[in-house]
C-alpha cells in the first residue's frame, strides 16, 4: 500500500512546494549552527523576510542556548533533513514510473545529481521562487558578502559564506563546496549555475546562481530554447518511417537499429550516420525513425557552428560552451541533434580549422542518440570507436537514388498535389530521363507550378514540367564545362539520309535504354549498358556541335561543351582530380557531356619514349574509364578521325560521319539561313550559291549573319550584293581564293 511519502508528485508546482520545505529546514539548521558559533546571540532577523519565514527566526531564537543542547537541536535537524531528501527521493522515483513529467526530476535524472549536488541547486531556486529567501542566506554570508549584497543594481546570487551553512561547518563540507563549483563538476560543466563575477572558491567568497533558461526550466515557465546565433531547425516527420518513399532495406535497417538502441539499458551512445545523395530525405528518416520514442529532431548545420566560431574570434572555448549547452538543452527537451555539413567542421573546406573530432566528442559526452547526415563514415566510426568516456557505438546506413520503379512511386505521389496529370508516356520519360532525387522531383514540380501561374497558356503543362527539369538539372554548375542553349529540333538540321538515320537510332536508343538496362535486366549482364558513348566525326562545319544539343533536346536534357584544355593539366594527378570532379558532378546532374576536339586526347598512343608520355597515355585511360562508367550519354565529336587511335573505337557504341554537305544538302542550308523576318531582295539566288560555293553549314550561316547585317547598315533588304561581300570575307578566313566571276550561271564554262 502506498503512503505519502512514496506517492508521485502530481505536478511541479507541488514538487515545488517539497522542495521549499527542504530548504526552509536547511535554512533553520544553518540558523542554528550560527547561534551555536556565536554563543548566545540571537539571529538577527534580515529586513523584509516574508511573514510566512519569520517562525525561522522565532523558532531559531527560541531554542535552549545552551551549546550542548543547540548540538542536539542541530542533529535532529540532520535527521529530519535526511528523511525529507529520502522522501524527495522516492517521490521523484514514483514520477518517473507513472510518467508524470517533472522539470526538476528530469533535470537531476539526466545528470545524475546526488543529493549535495540537489541541495547546492535548491539553494540557488530559492531565491528564485522569492527573492526574500537572498536576505536569509545573506545573514549567513560573512561581511564581504553583506557588503556586495548592498551594492546598487546588484544581480541575486546565493552566497557561498552561507550555503557553506547549509552543507555544513565542518572543513571536509567546505571542501566538497568548493569541488562541486569547480567548473568541470556537473553543475559548472553543463551550465547549470554560474558564479558570480569575481568569486573566489578558495575563501568562499562570492555567489553563485542558477542559469537562466535552468531557472525558467526547473519552475516550469519555459523550455530552453536550442540556438547557436539563431535558433535550431526542427525537423519534423512528415510521415511514419513505413510511409517513406525509400528502400525497403533502408527501412529494415532504422528499424532494427531503434529497437536494438531501445532495449540496451546500457549506459553508452549511439551515432547514427546516415549517407545518401538526397539530404532533406535523410533529415526525414531521422525524424521519423526517432519519433516513435518521443524524441524531435533539431538541425545542427556545420556552416552555422563554424560562422559563430568565426564571429566568436575562433575561440574554441566559446564554441564548445556553447555545444555542450546545446547538448544540455537537447537533453532537457528530449531532443535528437542531426549534425550536418560537417565537412565545414573537419578543415576540407579552404580557411576551415579542423573540429569534427572534438565537436564529437562533446556530443558522445551528453547524448545518448545524435545523427550525422552525409559525414566521412571511416572517421565517424574512428571517433566514436576512440571515445573513452563511455560506450559509443556508430551505425552506418546508406541510402542511394531511387531506382526506377521507385522514381515511378515519387512522381505518381507527389504529382498529386500539383495540377498537372500527364499521360503514361510522358510520366515514363520523366522517370527515365530524369534519376531525381525525391527532393528534386518536388522540387521540379515546384518550379512547374510557379511557372504554369504566369504562362497558363504559353507552354503546355507537359513542356513546363520538362523545362522544370531541365532547370533543376543545371542547378549546379561543372567547374570546367559550358552550357550549350540552343532551340535546335531534329527537323532543323541538314544530313544526308544515312547520318540522319544514325542520329534517329541515337534517340531510340536513348530513349528504350531504362527498358532494355533495367526491365530486361541487361544491367545484370553487362555493368555498362546504361552508358551511351557516342562519336561524331567530320569536317568543321559540318553540324556536329548541331546534333549534339538536337540529342540533348529530344531528351530535355542540359548539354555541356567540355573544354578540354582547361581539363589536361601538366601537373602529374591534377588532370584525374579535374576529371573525376566533372563526371560525378555531370552524373548528379544527369546531363550529356560534349568533348569537342576529342583528338587532343585520343591521339594514337606513343611509343612511351619518357615519363610525359606514359602520363598523357594514363589521362587518356582513365578518362576512357570514366566515360565508359557515365551512366549518361557522353558524345565525342573529332575533326580529325585519321588521329584517332583505333584501339578506342570499341569504346564508342555509335560512330556517326557528318560528311561536307553536297548541292542539295547546301541548297537546303542556305533557305534554312535567313530567318523568316528577314527582309530578302528578289535577286537572292540560293541555287547558284549551293552550286559555286563549297561551304559548310556553319559556313554558310557565318555569310547569312554578315549579309544581314551589311543590308541592315544600308537600310535595304538583303540582296545578292550584301551575300556576295559576305562570302568574300568567309573565303579570306578560310584561305580560299574568291573570283566573283565564278558566281553566275555558266561561270565556269
Amino acid at each position: 500500500m502506498s503512503t505519502a511519502d512514496d506517492l508521485p508528485y502530481r505536478d511541479n508546482a507541488e514538487l515545488m512546494q517539497a522542495l521549499q520545505g527542504v530548504g526552509e529546514s536547511m535554512i533553520e539548521r544553518a540558523l542554528l549552527l550560527r547561534r551555536l558559533d556565536d554563543g548566545d546571540g540571537a539571529t538577527r532577523d534580515p529586513a523584509g523576510t516574508p511573514d510566512r519565514l519569520e517562525t525561522l527566526y522565532l523558532r531559531a531564537n527560541r531554542q535552549q542556548s545552551a551549546p550542548q543542547l543547540l548540538a542536539r537541536q542541530i542533529a535532529e535537524f540532520d535527521a529530519d533533513i535526511e528523511r525529507q531528501w529520502q522522501r524527495h527521493a522516492a517521490r521523484s522515483a514514483a514520477s518517473v514510473n507513472a510518467r508524470i513529467f517533472v522539470p526538476w526530476v528530469h533535470l537531476a535524472l539526466l545528470f545524475r545529481l546526488d543529493t549535495r549536488d540537489e541541495a547546492l541547486l535548491l539553494a540557488a531556486l530559492l531565491p528564485e521562487l522569492d527573492s526574500r529567501y537572498e536576505a536569509i542566506l545573506q545573514t549567513l554570508a560573512d561581511e564581504h558578502a553583506q557588503s556586495a549584497a548592498s551594492e546598487p543594481n546588484r544581480e541575486i546570487y546565493t552566497a557561498l559564506p552561507g550555503v557553506a551553512l547549509l552543507m555544513g561547518d565542518d572543513t571536509a563540507s567546505r571542501i566538497e563546496l568548493q569541488q562541486r563549483l569547480m567548473s568541470d563538476a556537473v553543475l559548472r560543466g553543463w551550465d547549470l549555475i554560474e558564479l558570480a563575477p569575481g568569486t573566489r572558491l578558495g575563501t568562499l567568497m562570492g555567489g553563485y546562481r542558477l542559469s537562466a533558461p535552468i531557472a525558467a526550466y526547473l519552475l516550469a515557465r519555459a523550455a530552453p530554447q536550442l540556438r547557436l546565433d539563431e535558433p535550431l531547425e526542427e525537423l519534423r516527420a512528415d510521415a511514419p518511417l513505413d510511409a517513406l518513399l525509400v528502400a525497403d532495406s533502408v527501412k529494415a535497417q532504422l528499424t532494427r537499429f531503434m529497437a536494438h538502441a531501445s532495449a540496451d539499458a546500457e549506459p553508452g551512445s549511439y551515432v547514427l550516420h546516415l549517407q545518401g545523395p538526397d539530404i532533406a530525405q535523410l533529415q526525414r528518416l531521422a525524424a521519423s525513425v526517432f519519433e516513435p520514442a518521443g524524441m524531435r529532431c533539431v538541425r545542427l548545420d556545420g556552416r552555422a557552428l563554424w560562422q559563430f566560431h568565426t564571429e566568436n574570434r575562433r575561440s574554441r572555448a566559446t564554441l564548445f560552451s556553447r555545444v555542450r549547452q546545446l547538448g544540455r538543452d537537447a537533453l532537457l527537451c528530449n531532443r535528437v541533434l542531426v549534425l550536418s555539413h560537417g565537412q565545414w567542421l573537419s578543415g576540407t573546406n579552404e580557411g576551415t580549422e579542423d573540429l569534427l573530432d572534438d565537436i564529437c566528442k562533446l556530443l558522445l559526452d551528453s547524448q545518448r542518440y545524435f545523427v550525422v547526415l552525409n559525414g566521412p563514415a571511416r572517421r565517424i566510426a574512428d571517433i566514436a570507436h576512440a571515445y573513452a568516456g563511455h560506450r559509443a557505438i556508430p551505425v552506418l546506413i546508406r541510402t542511394s537514388a531511387p531506382d526506377t520503379p521507385m522514381r515511378r512511386r515519387i512522381w505518381e505521389q507527389r504529382l498529386s498535389a500539383f495540377a498537372f496529370d500527364p499521360d503514361e508516356t510522358v510520366l515514363t520519360q520523366l522517370v527515365n530521363q530524369y534519376p531525381f532525387t525525391e527532393s528534386q522531383i518536388v522540387r521540379a514540380l515546384k518550379d512547374a507550378a510557379s511557372r504554369a501561374l504566369v504562362n497558363p497558356e504559353d507552354e503546355s503543362a507537359d513542356e513546363l514540367l520538362f523545362e522544370a527539369c531541365r532547370e533543376e538539372t543545371r542547378r549546379d554548375q561543372l567547374n570546367v564545362a559550358q552550357e550549350v542553349k540552343t532551340p535546335y529540333r531534329f527537323e532543323d538540321i541538314v544530313l544526308p539520309d544515312a547520318t540522319r538515320r544514325a542520329l534517329a537510332e541515337v534517340l531510340d536508343h536513348a530513349r528504350n535504354r531504362h527498358r532494355v538496362v533495367d526491365n530486361w535486366g541487361f544491367d545484370r549482364k553487362h555493368p555498362n549498358s546504361r552508358n551511351l558513348c557516342v562519336l561524331f566525326h567530320g569536317p568543321s562545319g559540318t553540324g556536329k556541335t548541331m546534333a549534339a544539343s538536337i540529342v540533348a533536346n529530344a531528351l530535355n536534357l542540359s548539354l555541356y561543351r567540355i573544354d578540354l584544355a582547361s581539363v589536361v593539366s601538366k601537373y602529374i594527378g591534377e588532370t584525374e582530380k579535374q576529371l573525376a570532379q566533372l563526371f560525378d558532378q555531370a552524373e548528379a546532374m544527369n546531363v550529356v557531356l560534349f568533348f569537342d576536339e576529342a583528338e587532343s586526347l585520343f591521339a594514337k598512343r606513343t611509343d612511351m619514349k619518357d615519363a610525359h608520355d606514359r602520363y598523357a597515355n594514363l589521362q587518356t585511360g582513365y578518362l576512357l574509364q570514366r566515360i565508359e562508367t557515365y551512366p549518361g550519354i557522353v558524345i565525342l565529336s573529332t575533326n580529325l578521325l585519321q588521329n584517332i587511335d583505333k584501339a578506342f573505337v570499341r569504346r564508342f557504341k555509335f560512330m556517326i560521319e557528318y560528311p561536307f554537305p553536297n548541292a542539295e544538302q547546301r541548297l537546303r542550308l542556305w533557305r534554312g539561313a535567313f530567318p523568316a523576318a528577314t527582309p530578302l531582295a528578289d535577286d537572292l539566288d540560293f541555287p547558284l550559291l549551293a552550286e559555286k560555293a563549297p561551304l559548310s553549314g556553319g559556313n554558310i550561316n557565318n555569310i547569312a549573319i554578315g549579309a544581314a547585317f551589311l543590308a541592315a547598315a544600308q537600310e535595304v533588304p538583303v540582296a545578292q550584293c550584301h551575300v556576295m561581300a559576305a562570302t568574300e570575307r568567309e573565303y579570306d578566313k578560310l584561305g580560299k581564293v574568291f573570283d566573283s566571276s565564278e558566281f553566275t550561271w555558266g561561270g565556269d564554262e
